[in-house]
């Protein structure tokens, strides 16, 4: 049994508080959108711009910190900034708008005529279509009155509903006008046919309240008795008979409704003012990241221990935090008026308060480099292996970036619990545990190319599970497989980047690759797997990821044994031939599978 390495305890608990805090948030950002009154659209387009507000952040800070080697200073203040941040997205006020509809179709009418109404929806009122005969049912006539003891009334005042009063007890009664003659009607729940032989009039504008109501003045037209040209009714100063009225529909409509939605608080000020905090908070978020990568590749070479045990306990806090908080909202603790996600942010800004201690009393010791802030930037893309790493990234970073954005989503709509939301992530970290621990040994033996090609096969099995569940707690089962999608994948992309990369430059490189899969990759996931979602539904999008990720899977074997087969047949060497004792190479010669094998 190994003993513990002392010199890396300390970032053992950085990591350790970190990730915790930023584990808690990841399940709960998505569905607290939704919960402020964000649509899907707009939660699609917040996650597909976000990766792009904090694209030049990382690289930025990180070549910022790699010039100058204040590595701690510069991390503390993103750690209060970022928790101030993300605190604030708890305050943004939220809106409501209920699923448009079509409003109701009344026939209104006083002593001074008749008239088809309609609520405007806030847009021009709809004009008739055409010139085709339309019948209106007319049912449930009453008569409406108006309060008039509180303020002086006029036949254009601003009427509320609340305002109005319904009469009992006297039936409504209509006159309809016809060649200098009146028939009465009087109407004790009866059903009358409006038949119509022209256009209506264009609509007449009034407002009630906060509201444009739409008039159509009811001329020439006809019932089951007779031809009119009007229509009054019979009804005390200030009141008015109103009856709901129902187009047969028969081909074209005669009057195109609009669609009325009942809006609740300010949707553009909720979703203006949630994407400007998050922005911020997503930009330093994703700073830190980058920053205590390389800090924590810089300490483990430096003190000798595994990135990847380092590693697990980072992804140990996420797992043991989420469903923590995950519980505390279902149980509503701490929750005050309608902050109901108030838990998730306590849990974040414990963490974080613990782990800006820590970064206080951490040794930080890192190279400065006196190169310029481009120079090395185009020194990294230029070098060919890692901008191949780079396109890896951005690809796996699609899926994930769709994966994450919507999963919580589609399980919430299975009837899934916070809980389970929480425990999604622990199932995803629980299997990936003993991997991370022996790490070096898992990177040594199964090579960083054939865990990318593993990441990708796991997407695949992930995808088309969820197109096929109908139960939320089968999701935990595919969530293990994030063994291969992400950490044994970030653990090979980050040690093959430190690898790759000179030793000035490790910061950079790290940002590097934290922008192609968590920035770039994210985005690209998001919008075009938003897009798809709202027109093919989630399940399609589910299986066409399925195909794709194993498509590039095979893809890249494919390129990937190619390439080891040229550069064997490049190294092939015909003379001089070695002597084989007993079938077997002797020490020190290799054949050329094994001289690529070792390139490669």
């Amino acid at each position: 049994m190994s003993c513990i390495n002392k010199n890396l305890v300390l970032l053992k608990l950085l990591l350790f508080t970190f990730y915790g805090a930023l584990g808690c948030l990841m399940p709960f950002l998505t569905i607290h959108m939704r919960y402020i009154g964000l649509s899907i659209h707009e939660i699609t387009w917040i996650n597909s711009v976000l990766p792009l507000t904090s694209l030049f952040g990382p690289p930025l800070v990180g070549m910022l910190a790699d010039r100058l080697g204040h590595y701690r200073p510069i991390t503390i203040v993103c750690m209060i900034f970022a928790a101030l941040m993300h605190t604030a997205l708890l305050f943004v006020p939220s809106c409501e708008v209920s699923p448009a509809v079509e409003p109701p179709l009344t026939l209104r009418c006083d002593s001074l005529g008749g008239a088809l109404v309609v609520d405007s929806c806030g847009h021009d009122c709809p004009q008739p279509v055409g010139f085709h005969s339309s019948s209106f049912v007319v049912t449930e006539c009453r008569n409406v009155c108006r309060e008039t003891s509180t303020k002086p009334t006029t036949t254009d005042e601003e009427l509320d509903e609340a305002e109005r009063f319904v009469v009992r007890g006297t039936p409504p009664v209509m006159r309809f006008h016809a060649s200098g003659k009146k028939d009465y009607r009087t109407f004790n729940n009866d059903t009358i046919t409006l038949q119509f032989n022209r256009t209506l009039e264009p609509a007449r504008h009034k407002r009630e309240g906060d509201t444009v109501m739409c008039y159509y003045k009811l001329e020439d037209f006809s019932t089951d008795i007779n031809q009119y040209t009007g229509l009054t009714c019979q009804a005390a100063p200030y009141c008015e008979v109103i009856c709901n009225a129902t187009e047969l529909v028969n081909g074209t409509r005669f009057l195109q409704r609009p669609l009325c939605s009942t809006i609740k608080g300010n949707p553009k000020l909720t979703l203006w003012l949630y994407f400007a905090v998050r922005a911020v908070a997503e930009m330093l978020a994703a700073i830190l990241v980058s920053l205590l990568e390389a800090v924590a590749l810089t300490m483990v070479h430096q003190y000798k221990g595994d990135y990847g045990r380092e590693k697990m306990f980072g992804l140990l806090a996420v797992g043991v935090f989420s469903p923590i908080s995950g519980y505390l909202v279902d149980t509503q603790f701490g929750t005050f008026g309608s902050y109901s996600y108030a838990p998730v942010f306590y849990v974040f800004n414990g963490l974080m308060l613990v782990t800006t201690a820590v970064t206080i009393v951490l040794p930080i010791e890192v190279q400065v480099q006196r190169m310029s802030l481009l120079k090395n930037m185009r020194e990294l893309i230029n070098t060919t292996e890692l901008s191949i790493l780079l396109v890896l990234m951005t690809m796996l970073g699609t899926f994930w970036g769709y994966l994450k954005t919507f999963v919580y989503v589609y399980l919430e709509d299975l009837s899934a619990s916070k809980l389970l939301l929480g425990l999604t992530l622990s199932f995803g970290i629980v299997p990936s545990l003993p991997f991370l621990y022996k790490s070096a040994a898992v990177v040594q033996y199964c090579g960083h190319h054939y865990l990318i090609m593993l990441a990708f096969l796991g997407y695949c099995i992930r995808f088309a599970g969820l197109s096929y569940i109908t139960n939320p707690w089968w999701a935990l089962l595919l969530e293990t497989l994030e063994l291969f999608t992400l950490n044994l994948m970030n653990v090979s992309a980050a040690t093959l980047a430190y690898k790759l990369a000179p030793k000035t430059f490790v910061a950079t490189a790290q940002a590097l690759v934290w922008v192609s899969h968590f920035n770039i990759g994210r985005c690209i996931g998001t919008f075009v797997g938003g897009q798809l979602m709202s027109q093919y539904g989630e399940v399609l999008v589910f299986q066409g990821a399925a195909i794709l990720s194993a498509t590039c899977a095979a893809v890249y074997l494919s390129i990937h044994q190619l390439i080891k087969y040229l550069k064997a047949r490049q190294n092939v060497q015909p003379k001089p031939q070695p002597s084989r004792e007993n079938g077997n190479v002797p020490n020190g010669h290799y054949t050329p599978l094994q001289v690529a094998d070792e390139k490669f």
